[in-house]
């Protein structure tokens, strides 16, 4: 994510995972989010393992964020 962003060392980004049991949501989910010191905070949601997601999910997640 750092090098699709081109973010700078001062941003700093949190990968965490999620696992569910309760109905209506995935088993399994990936939260991406970006925190720059100055700027607003993004977040992307990938419903897969975090060692799973290849860097076509991150650019995929990304444009569907920008479409939003």
């Amino acid at each position: 994510m750092r090098a699709i962003l081109g973010l700078d060392d001062d941003t700093a980004v949190v990968i965490r995972q999620f696992t569910y049991t309760e109905p209506g949501h995935p088993p399994l989910e990936t939260v991406v989010t970006v925190l720059p010191m100055d700027g607003e905070a993004h977040r992307w949601t990938l419903h897969r393992p975090a060692d799973h997601i290849t860097e076509h999910d991150l650019r995929a997640a990304l444009l569907h964020h920008r479409r939003n």
